[in-house]
This record gives C-alpha cells, structure tokens and sequence, in this order.
C-alpha cells in the first residue's frame, strides 16, 4: 500500500464516458500520427521510434512529478504511449521479422506477468487506487504492454489474417460490448476494465486506418494528416472541458480504497472469473483463427496456377504502372501518394498471397520494399524511383519463371543462402547498384559544397535503401555484401561524427564509390 507520505491523490481519472471517448481517440492518433511521422514526414520507423520514446521519458517524468490527476498531462503521456507502443509492433514486425503472432504471444505474457507481479505486490489491478509510486509504475508499464498488444492483435487481425479494417474494428466492438454486458450480469468491474481496455488499441487502429487509407484500399481516404489533426483536435476539446469541469477527478484515495476491499473480499470467485475469460478468449480466438487461416489455405490452392504462382496481380500492375507514369512527369508528392497506397493493398493481400507461394511472395515484397524506400526518402532522386518500380514491374512480369523453391528443409535454407546463379547478372554479383551510387554522389555533392548537415540527412536515406536491400543482396552474395556493407558504415560513422572532417567523410565517400563501381562496373 505505500507508507502515509508516499500517498498522494489519485493519478489517473475516474472511468467515465469522457475516459473511453478519449481512450478511442488516443489510439486512433497512435496509429495515424506514427504513420504521419514515419511517412509522411520521412523520419522512418527507427527515427519516428526515438522521436517518440524520448517524448514519452519526458512526459513520464513529468507525470510521475506531479502529486494528483492532470487531465493534460495524463493524456498526452497516454497519446505518447500510444505512439510508442504501436512503433514498438512495428519495429518487431518491420525491422526484426517477427510474425505478428509472435508479436501478439510475447506481449500477452509480458501484459500477463506485468498483471501477476502488479496484483501479488499490491493485491489489487484497480485503477482507482493509483495513489502511491510503485502502483503508477504498473499502471503505465501495463498501458505500454496494452497498446503493443492491442497493435500486433489489431494489425494480425486486420492484416495477417486478412479480415480488413471494418470487419476487425466490428469484431473487436463486438468483443467489447460482450464484455460491457458480462459486467452488468456480474463480472468483475476490474477484469471488465481491462478487456475493455486492451480492445479499444485495435477498435480504434481500425477506425484510423478506415479513415485514413485511400478508398481503393477499403478507406474513406482521409489521409494520415488530416485524420490525426480531427482525432488531435478533438483530444484537446474532451481534455480541456475535463480540466475545467473536473468531471473525472477522483477526490479522495480513500475511494479507491473502498472499491479495492470490495474486490478482495470477493477473492477467489474473482479469480474464477479471471480463468473462465482467459480460457473462453483463448478458445474463441485460437478457433476463429484456425477457421480462418484453412479458409485461406483452401483459397490460394484454389487460385494458384503455374503462370500466376500469386495468383492475380493486376491490382499492383495498375498501381506500379501509375505511379511509374506520376514519376515520370516530376509529381514525387503524387508518387508518395500512390506509394501509400500500395503499400496498403500489399499488406491487405498479404493473408491470402503468401499462403499461395512464400518465396515468390518474398521475392514481390522485396520489390514493393524498394519502391518504397526510393519513393519515401528524404531528397527525392526520380532516377531511383524510375528505376524501383521498373524493377518491381519486371519482377511481376517474371515471377512465374522463376525456379521453384526446393522441397527439402536443408535444400530450402541453401536456396534462401544462395540464390541460383542465373538470378545474379553476370558480372554484378550484387546485381544493380545504381541507386546507391546515386545517393552516395549526391552525398559527396553536399560534403564538397560544406553543407555537411545535408550530408548527413542524405546518408541517413542511404543507410534507409541499404538497409531496405539486404535481404535481397545479402543473399546474392554474402562476401560482396559485406564489403559493400563496411564501406557504407564507415561513411555513416563519419558523417555522423561529433566533430565531423569534411576531408575524411570525402575520402570515406570515394571509398564507397570505388566499391561500387568494382562491383557494377556496368555504371
């Protein structure tokens, strides 16, 4: 419970209908402000990442200095947390290659265990008695675990399974007013809370995403801008008319207190509960995702055919084809535009393309990943987007020629280590590097004009392509890659430097270039 001088008043807010509306509405900006930052903005995910997790300290701080409930402080930390947690999916996801069911199981036993170590130490989850230190260090690693959960659950859903932004936000609504009636029917108010909770992360990711991606995709088109500054907007309007009217300030601890021996002293028919809801989600998704992963199994063998080994790719022809042709007349904002929404259409198809083939789907990604970083970097070089999607549009018109994966785990693992040699051009081991080229020149450009700062921000959208390419060039051959690797962390350690040499980052710079051209001397 905390000794006398460690209490204080209540630290979050009473649980009203203005908690749940500005609940929904913080985690509606966590997903389209982390893609307005990522994208939009071009900080990419590991930039918008630090960005964000700094913001969160210092408004963690801030928060845990003050002795009572402030509804602007509380909030922005749980808009922050937020951003944050849905980053931290991401990162998992994007950076690392976790599957999104892994993501989802390893942040259920982390939120699990957060629960466990919180009520064995306190003897309550109730967050009407947030009134010592200790108990508001739970409370806020569990909201962390609560939107990364409710991130990868939403997005495996949404995504992974294929079931699309609409249908996901109805399921996870429909969830959530099952919940609301159990607890009118008897169900622990505390264990009600935090279903609740953990779902509003997904229910209101949809509804961002339904709003915010193009109509083509199953969206109202929106845009991430102008959805996240209405959700913002909206946010300040709810916590400024709290802030005055003080309508979910919790008085008095001792209220808390009340609630939380209520619970105690109905101990063990609540822990009941607890298994019953965890078993019957457990069985309820375990099943429904069951169904849903054979439904499409069955539906790739169905579309699967020896010419189109993904099955119809008309869709993405038409986006790549428009996109070439915004390219192609200057419209890089069009393009970025377009890139958006293919981006959103590969990740809708994902469920149902991947099953058909896996490496051929791997072999699309990679193309879809380099438009991607050419289209999104910080200086625009239209030769590197030309030259992006011509190679994701031949990749498309090719994928059915491509040699079959080997059947045999041990053959496999060798085919994913090195690629047949007919796939690397003849005297390009690494095959075409002239994006790299491109940005390494510009690079040098800026470092003999001494505008070193630009230097640095165009690296930084080399380390982006490089980093975006390796599955891809590793594997074509590791030794080159590697080389080629070394040079480029070199040019980063020294445009990035403390006290940066204009003539060393030059030398490290033509280093690269003499590489490159060693290794694509078709240039």
């Amino acid at each position: 419970m905390g000794t006398p001088e460690d209490r204080m008043l209540s630290k979050v807010p009473a649980v009203t209908v203005f908690f749940w509306v500005i609940k929904v509405l913080c985690t509606t900006v966590g997903e389209t402000a982390s893609d307005f930052l990522n994208v939009n903005l071009g900080l990419g995910l590991k930039g918008t990442a630090i960005a964000a997790g700094i913001a969160l300290l210092v408004a963690l701080f801030v928060q845990f200095k003050a002795q009572r409930y402030t509804p602007a402080i509380y909030w922005l930390t749980v808009v922050l947390i937020s951003v944050f947690g849905t980053l931290v999916t991401d990162l998992l996801t994007d950076s690392l290659g976790f599957p999104l069911e892994a993501s989802t199981i390893i942040f259920s036993v982390a939120l699990a265990l957060t629960f466990v170590v919180w009520f064995a130490k306190e003897g309550t989850l109730s967050i009407h008695s947030i009134f010592t230190r200790r108990r508001e260090a739970f409370y806020w690693l569990a909201i962390l675990f609560t939107f990364a959960l409710g991130t990868a659950s939403g997005d495996l859903m949404a995504e992974g399974l294929g079931l699309g932004y609409l249908a996901t936000g109805l399921i996870v609504l429909g969830v959530i007013a099952t919940a609301t009636i159990a607890w009118r029917l008897g169900l622990d108010a505390v264990l009600a809370f935090w279903i609740a909770y953990i779902l509003t992360r997904p229910l209101g990711a949809s509804l961002g995403d339904y709003l915010s991606q193009p109509r083509a995709n199953g969206g109202l088109g929106l845009g991430a801008t102008i959805t996240s500054a209405v959700f913002v907007a909206a946010i300040l309007a709810v916590v400024i008319y709290l802030a005055l009217t003080q309508r979910d300030f919790i008085a008095e601890p001792s209220q808390g207190a009340a609630r939380e021996n209520a619970t105690r002293k109905r101990g063990s028919s609540v822990v009941w509960q607890v298994v019953g809801t965890v078993v019957l989600l457990l069985v309820a998704g375990g099943t429904g995702y069951g169904v849903r992963r054979s439904h499409l199994r069955a539906e790739a063998a169905a579309s699967v055919s020896p010419s189109a080994p993904l099955g119809d790719l008309t869709p993405f022809r038409k986006i790549a084809g428009e996109m070439l042709s915004v390219v192609r007349a200057g419209d890089v904002a069009g393009a970025k535009s377009q890139a958006d929404g293919l981006e959103t259409a590969w990740d809708n198809a994902q469920a149902r393309m991947r099953p058909m083939n896996p490496e051929k789907w791997t072999v699309m990604d990679d193309a879809i990943d380099g438009v991607l970083v050419t289209t999104r970097a910080r200086q625009s070089d239209t030769a590197a987007m030309n030259g992006s999607l011509q190679e994701l549009i031949k990749v498309m018109n090719t994928l059915a020629d491509q040699k079959t994966a080997p059947t045999s785990a041990a053959a496999a693992a060798a085919a994913a280590a090195t690629p047949p040699p007919e796939s690397v051009p003849k005297g390009q081991p690494l095959g075409n590097l002239s994006v790299f080229r491109k940005i390494t020149d510009d690079v040098l450009r800026l470092v003999r004009a001494g505008n070193l700062s630009e230097a640095s921000s165009r690296a930084t959208d080399l380390e982006t392509a490089w980093d975006g390419a390796q599955s891809r060039l590793q594997a074509m051959n590791r030794e080159k890659w590697t080389v080629v690797d070394d040079a480029i962390d070199d040019v980063l350690k020294k445009t990035r430097a403390p006290h940066r040499n204009k003539a060393a980052i030059s030398g490290s710079l033509e280093r690269l270039i003499s590489v490159i051209n060693a290794l694509d001397p078709g240039m």
